[in-house]
């Protein structure tokens, strides 16, 4: 890739990306100099500057006595646009929410302690006052982090009084969640460990499906109602056996 490809992927244009290709090479210098260097006319220089500026490319030296510019390195240019994009991505899951509905499955993908987070919080307003079914899973691959994180998710179920029915491994990782159940409207059936003894959660709503992996931080939401309501069969029969 070009210098001014990877520059054009950071949202500069190509005589912005000279001007700081320009001052890069400069070092601290005046936009006369960056003129001279790039071969761009002097005004064109300092409303390109101006622009690089606003964007933080470029950074005027305060207190000179006459207008200096220094180009910020590259390699804090791209952090800074790889920080912004990460922030970015945090509303994801809302901005694809808000995309027309489909027939076929809209899938989801999260990882990270953040992204588990943007998963379960995954349209839980919309789930106020239902139930949920779940297969869930014991947490003794789960970090201290991801273990807070489900507290302040059941708190918020709670809150907005979500019901859960699940089935759970008989496991000492999820031992304390069995002594709140009631409190928090919880309905389980507890499975002995040598049968079932995932390290995963499957929970199951009339709009979609969760899939919550708990060692390696990723989570897969499948929202689609042929598929929430064919799980939810399946949850039915293992409940009633």
């Amino acid at each position: 890739m070009q210098i001014n490809e990877a520059l054009r992927q950071l949202g500069l244009n190509d005589k912005q990306s000279l001007v700081y290709t320009s001052l890069l090479q400069l070092g601290r210098s005046t936009a006369y100099a960056v003129a001279e260097k790039s071969g761009l006319k002097r005004p064109t220089v300092y409303v390109l500057l101006e622009e690089l500026r606003r964007t933080g490319a470029v950074q005027k030296i305060p207190y000179a006595g006459k207008q200096l510019f220094v180009a910020k390195s590259p390699d804090a240019l791209f952090q800074e646009f790889s920080e912004r994009t990460n922030e970015a991505r945090k509303v994801l899951p809302q901005l694809l929410a808000l995309a027309k509905s489909e027939r076929k499955p809209k899938i989801l993908y999260f990882e990270g302690l953040e992204g588990v987070r943007q998963a379960l919080y995954y349209k839980m307003n919309a789930l106020a006052g239902k139930e949920i079914t779940s297969f869930a899973g014991q947490a003794e691959t789960a970090s201290k982090e991801l273990l807070a994180l489900f507290d302040e998710w059941n708190n918020d179920m709670k809150r907005l009084a979500i019901r859960i029915r699940g089935v759970v491994p008989r496991h000492q990782s999820v031992a304390k969640y069995r002594k709140t159940d009631a409190a928090f409207g919880r309905t389980v059936k507890v499975i002995p460990s040598s049968e079932y003894d995932a390290v995963i959660s499957i929970e199951i709503s009339d709009l979609f499906i969760r899939i919550l992996a708990f060692r390696d931080l990723q989570a897969i939401i499948i929202e689609n109602k042929d598929i929430a309501t064919a799980l939810r069969q399946i949850f039915e029969m293992v409940w009633k056996k």
